[in-house]
């Protein structure tokens, strides 16, 4: 049995809510129960599966989602963002500290995967002669386990070569029980190399975490061991706006209004994010003159990012894109918040999800083509979906090669199903995974989609 997930991502919580320990526990949970039924085989025969196979397929810890990065400005000592060299002293202790920042945060969490590895919670009763689990036995069966890692656009450091990364991937091995080596963790599955290659084969799997379909997140012309658009809008705006506001008004503001709008990077879907600060302002302080401090940062926020050297290079955005993202953060410039809020509310009661999905780039897999796979596994977009490559399909079928997306576990502010004039929210939390079977496990079932969101 494989287990396949992505996009937990894990950070130190100066950007964003934490992942809950209880979605690690309720995996561990749905992880034994998936291990005894695909321990039934075709033909109703009991055996316990001998061996069970947990990919983690990209943005399970996540680096770039971290303040640390905006310790310092321009010009000051120790100025380092994540598009800068990969390879200086200054990039590799950043995201060193970080990863070490994020490793401690989650330690309870991660302790849940590590006691996975190391058999503490899959164990099965053992077969008895007439091919039944054993009722009278208190004995039980512990399966191998291995954890493999491959990175996505929010952990690629982890990719990166060198002495210092192998020195910090040895440190995230140990923290999550990994099955890795310490040599750069693989990007997709043409760098995955022995037993999870070996994986691959058998299950006829083609896996990867998705975001080299995405140009704003995978940058063609330098490949996954350097920063994309989206990690310097992600940093510069997304992470530096709630920043800022916590730095500057702090000590102004009420402290229940400055973590709500750090909170803004967790809401979905993302249009509702000036949704989001609105409410934020009106339920903890609705000042009108805190509401002004408030988009004065912003305004100034997107004024730093449209002047970045970095924008201008070729290599980050072409003059349309470049161009489209003047446009639209001039928009949000002139606009008072109050307005921006009213564009978004318009927008999330009109569109009933923000779902992007990029199912259609699984047929062009090489070994889809070349019939070697017949199941293509995604992250990336946070949006779980099961499509069938075969155009002529109408659903997706067992026997037909089919498209997954392991959709995301994450600790979320839902503005998706709330009522039209009542705003309010609460946190909920999602874990998704994808089962894969092999030799009549679970009956001869093919793959199993598993999706859980509870408050």
């Amino acid at each position: 049995m494989l287990v396949v997930a992505s996009d937990i991502h894990l950070t130190d919580e100066t950007v964003s809510v934490l992942v809950s320990e209880k979605t690690f526990s309720l995996f561990a949970s749905r992880l034994r129960e998936l291990a005894y039924q695909a321990s039934w085989r075709a033909g109703g025969r009991y055996e316990p599966v001998r061996q069970v196979d947990i990919l983690l397929l990209g943005d399970i810890l996540d680096p770039l989602q971290s303040s640390a990065w905006l310790d310092q400005y321009p010009g000051q000592a120790g100025y380092v963002r994540p598009w800068h060299d990969p390879q200086s002293e200054l990039f590799t202790q950043k995201v060193t500290e970080i990863t070490r920042a994020i490793l401690k945060k989650n330690e309870q969490a991660l302790g849940v995967l590590k006691k996975i590895a190391q058999g503490d919670a899959v164990y099965l009763p053992p077969a008895a002669p007439q091919g039944k689990p054993d009722p009278y036995t208190r004995e039980r069966f512990r399966p191998q386990v291995n954890i493999y890692y491959m990175v996505g656009n929010h952990d690629w450091f982890y990719h990166l070569p060198g002495l210092a990364y192998d020195t910090l991937r040895a440190e995230i091995i140990n923290a999550l029980g990994l099955s890795n080596s310490a040599q750069p963790f693989p990007y997709g599955p043409e760098s995955a190399v022995d037993d999870l290659a070996e994986a691959f084969g058998r299950y006829r799997l083609v896996a990867r975490h998705g975001d080299r379909y995405d140009p704003m997140s995978y940058n063609r012309s330098l490949g996954r061991a350097a920063a994309a658009l989206s990690d310097i809008y992600s940093s510069e705006v997304l992470y530096r706006f709630p920043f800022e506001v916590r730095r500057q008004l702090g000590e102004e503001l009420p402290p229940n209004l400055v973590r709500g709008i750090q909170r803004m990077i967790n809401v979905r879907p993302l249009t509702a994010t000036p949704l989001w600060v609105f409410d934020q302002i009106h339920r903890h302080g609705s000042d009108s003159t805190e509401i002004k401090k408030v988009k004065k940062i912003w305004d100034a926020v997107v004024e730093d990012y449209l002047n970045l050297d970095i924008l201008r290079n070729k290599q980050f955005a072409s003059p349309y894109t470049l161009n489209t993202l003047k446009m639209a953060f001039r928009i949000s410039r002139k606009a008072s918040l109050p307005a921006m809020a009213k564009v978004s509310r318009m927008v999330r009661n009109h569109l009933e999800q923000e779902h992007i999905s990029i199912a259609r780039f699984a047929a062009r897999e090489p070994n889809i083509q070349s019939g070697l796979a017949d199941i293509v596994i995604y992250g990336h977009t946070h949006s779980h979906e099961v499509v069938p490559i075969d155009k002529r399909a109408r659903i997706a079928s067992q026997t037909g090669p089919v498209y997954i997306n392991t959709g995301s576990w994450a600790t979320i502010f839902d503005y998706y199903h709330q009522p039209k004039i009542e705003q309010k929210t609460r946190p909920t939390y999602l874990l998704t995974c994808v089962a894969l079977y092999q030799d009549g496990e679970r009956q001869g079932r093919r793959y199993e989609n598993w999706w859980a969101n509870f408050v």
